[in-house]
This record gives C-alpha cells, sequence and structure tokens, in this order.
C-alpha cells in the first residue's frame, strides 16, 4: 500500500472534523524538515497544542460576541498609567485575575466623564471572557430601552432576563447619570435582585452611590438599588486626564496621547 503524503489537498478531512488547527499543524509538521528530527509524540503533542489553542481563541470571541460589548478589543494590556491618573497597575491586574468575579464581588467604577470608566470596564468584559466568564454589557438607557420593546409576559423577555441573571458579569455603564422611569427602576431592583449570589454587576457613574437617589423616584426602590450594588463592592475612583481628548494608538486602545 502506498504511503498517502498529507498536503493541503486533505485540510478538508480536518476540517470535517473540526479538527482545523490540528491538520494545519500535521500538514506543516509533514512537510517541513525542520520537524523531521522530532519524535512522533512531540509532533502530536504539538499539534494538539495548536488544535486546543485554537479552539480557546475562538471560545474568547464567541463569548466577546456575546456580551455586546461596543469595544472588544479593548484589554487591559492597553490601559495607560500616566502620572496624573488614579490608576495603577497593580490593580487593574487584580481586577484583570478575575477573583472578584469568582466571589461574585459587584465592582463600582466612579469618576467625571471622559476618564476611562466605560473603557477599564470594556477590558474587563474582555479579561473575564478570557477567562471563560460569560458577560453582558449595557449602557443603563440602552437596557431600559431594550426592556421596554419587549411586552411582559412575552417568551423573548423572559429569555432576555434569565440572560441577564445567569451571566457571570453584568455592566451597566453610565449608570443614573440621568434619572429613569418608575418602571424602570423596578425592573433594575428585580434583575440586580435575581443576581445577587449569582454573579459580579460592574457599574460605572459618573456620581458618587449616594447621589443615585436623585435619579430615582421611589425612595424605597432607590434603597434597594444602592444596597444591592454597593453592599459588596469594591470601589475604583477614577481621575485624572480627560481620555477622549488624547490620540488613539491602535484599534483597541485606550486613548492616549
Amino acid at each position: 500500500m502506498l504511503d498517502h503524503h498529507l498536503t493541503d489537498d486533505d485540510m478538508g478531512l480536518f476540517t470535517g472534523l473540526r479538527m482545523t488547527a490540528f491538520g494545519q499543524s500535521v500538514i506543516d509538521i509533514a512537510n517541513d524538515s525542520a520537524y523531521d528530527e522530532w519524535t512522533f509524540s512531540r509532533k502530536v503533542r504539538h499539534a494538539l497544542d495548536q488544535e486546543i489553542a485554537a479552539r480557546a481563541q475562538r471560545r474568547v470571541v464567541k463569548l466577546l460576541k456575546e456580551s455586546k460589548t461596543p469595544n472588544p478589543a479593548a484589554c487591559v494590556e492597553d490601559i495607560h498609567y500616566l502620572p496624573d491618573r488614579s490608576l495603577n497597575r497593580e490593580v487593574v491586574a487584580r481586577l484583570a485575575s478575575c477573583q472578584w468575579i469568582e466571589h461574585t464581588t459587584n465592582l463600582v467604577i466612579l469618576g467625571k466623564s471622559s476618564v476611562g470608566k466605560s473603557y477599564l470596564a470594556q477590558a474587563l468584559v474582555n479579561a473575564a471572557c478570557r477567562h471563560d466568564y460569560t458577560a453582558r454589557y449595557f449602557r443603563l438607557d440602552d437596557l431600559a430601552n431594550k426592556l421596554a420593546v419587549y411586552r411582559r409576559g412575552d417568551a423573548e423577555r423572559l429569555t432576555f432576563l434569565g440572560s441577564l441573571h445567569d451571566c457571570d458579569v453584568l455592566v451597566l455603564d453610565d449608570f443614573l447619570t440621568t434619572p429613569i422611569s418608575p418602571e424602570t427602576a423596578s425592573e433594575l431592583l428585580n434583575i440586580l435582585a435575581g443576581r445577587e449570589h449569582r454573579g459580579a454587576t460592574v457599574v460605572t457613574s459618573q456620581f458618587d452611590p449616594e447621589d443615585w437617589y436623585k435619579s430615582l423616584h421611589d425612595a424605597v426602590i432607590a434603597e434597594s438599588i444602592l444596597n444591592r450594588i454597593v453592599s459588596s463592592s469594591e470601589l475604583v475612583q477614577l481621575d485624572g486626564p480627560n481620555m477622549r481628548r488624547r490620540k488613539h494608538t491602535g484599534p483597541g486602545d485606550e486613548p492616549v496621547s
């Protein structure tokens, strides 16, 4: 029986088995003399490692897409530590390790407009997905508008709410920057209650928590929302220059000169 030498023409076999990276590695090994001295076991291990890495990357891309983050390329590696910025590498590295997600600890990121709150939240979504956590990202106004589209009791609405309750990380960006309706406030409380001890919630806001009452009409609901978020949260206070006025250095990079 003639020995069949693997070539690119055989890629279809591996693609059909959903082992594209493994197959490409095997074909590369078969056609590159640099691998001739490798043992059979080493060749197989190398091909398997390539397949595992490729599958992990596809999983990250899938999780980022499902998160609906507006900037999936945002990452902690691109955060800039300027002398006049109240953000240090140790804090970011600790948050990027995602232990706060594992412990369902909420995160409150505060600071004036354009200091980089949203970018930090987006970078932490990226870190969460790289650690195989599920995430959902919404500006609070957008979440309110989305909920308003659904009628109560609709199966699609219940599915959507279920995704908010069940995800490992829920980001609520621009939290209570403007007043919200009593209906939205009540729905928000239900979402937060459903997530308690099940997932971590990240809130970014221009206002300190004690000022959130001004955007809520019902004092009881306001107190409940405040307690749900702040009682088990870590506070990150951002201060520094206006990051939006600085030039981008890359497609996902934080604005900076």
